[in-house]
């Protein structure tokens, strides 16, 4: 715990001092153009635990650069700390998109589709199923990819329960 709490307090002095140096050294004024601004504003926010602030920043800086990834995974993040499961899903499918190789963007993709289903009662079997078959295609780029079997068989049983039921 007090680990993780000195390594936030580094963080919360080092991204402000970055900026700044950054500024300093380069000479170049603050670019509010440069989608590089926001996402490093929102990594300020989202390491005071200022998700919503964090949220605003990396979606400005999608919408100066659509198909950046830095900012894409981290908005899915920050929703996903919200409750906003759905959402960080769709960032997710996008990133998918962007970087079908990256086997942790199937794997959160699956995680929040689920999250949606178990946290707010939302959902249908077809995301289940969707969320087993991204989760045997994080495990096909990276075979064992975080307990990928363990949570397949969750959501087969899941899956038994719902056809069980209907």
């Amino acid at each position: 715990m007090k680990k993780r709490l000195l390594f936030l307090v580094a963080l919360a002095i080092l991204i402000p001092a970055v900026i700044a140096t950054t500024i300093i050294v380069s000479n170049n004024p603050i670019d509010k153009n440069d989608p590089e601004f926001y996402y490093m504003t929102g990594n300020a926010f989202a390491i005071k635990d200022e998700y919503w602030p964090a949220v605003e920043q990396y979606k400005k800086a999608l919408s100066l650069d659509p198909l950046n990834e830095k900012a894409m995974n981290n908005l899915a993040f920050m929703l996903n700390k919200l409750g906003k499961y759905a959402q960080a899903a769709l960032e997710l499918e996008k990133l998918i998109g962007i970087n079908p190789e990256n086997p942790s963007y199937h794997y959160d993709y699956a995680i929040n589709l689920v999250l949606e289903i178990k946290k707010t009662g939302q959902g249908k079997i077809e995301d289940i199923e969707k969320a087993i078959e991204e989760l045997r295609k994080a495990d096909q780029l990276e075979p064992g990819f975080k307990n990928v079997d363990e949570n397949i068989a969750f959501l087969e049983g899941l899956k038994s329960q719902y056809y069980s039921k209907n």
